[in-house]
């Protein structure tokens, strides 16, 4: 419904629209980024014009967040930019099924010291690999990067 209603604005009016994303799942699990993923592609597509960022584990839980979901975010808007609504509407129908079932169960996830060198702000060679492994599955999904 957000989609429609930012696509509704979009065409219609000179405002702008943003959005915050709050992903179930923690991070450095695949689900987070799936679901950034999702939210990132819906956006885009409804000419949604600020994409603000990602607050892991539904914003609520102190050290679950990290950059990586704000790059995965960034990443699918650039991927997603420029494509024809039935493409999208067949992504999202592949990438929402992917996770839509643990919804109940989502993974917690690592907190930020568990999931990135702090002293060179970096992800950790596990997150990394998590993250091209949800970037390989939103190819499989029909995105482009």
């Amino acid at each position: 419904i957000a989609g429609w209603a930012c696509a509704t604005i979009s065409e219609f009016t000179d405002l702008m629209t943003g959005n915050q994303y709050y992903p179930c799942a923690g991070p450095c699990t695949e689900m987070c980024l799936l679901e950034a993923a999702a939210q990132s592609v819906t956006d885009t597509a409804s000419g949604r014009e600020i994409l603000s960022g990602v607050a892991a584990a539904k914003g609520v839980i102190t050290d679950k967040t990290t950059g990586m979901e704000a790059r995965m975010m960034g990443e699918v808007a650039r991927a997603t930019a420029g494509m024809d609504i039935d493409s999208v509407n067949a992504v999202l129908d592949k990438l929402v099924a992917s996770y839509e079932g643990d919804y109940a169960n989502a993974p917690e996830g690592k907190t930020f010291q568990e999931c990135y060198d702090v002293a060179t702000v970096t992800p950790t060679d596990e997150y990394v690999k998590v993250y091209e492994g949800a970037r390989k599955k939103l190819e499989e999904f029909g995105l482009s990067f």
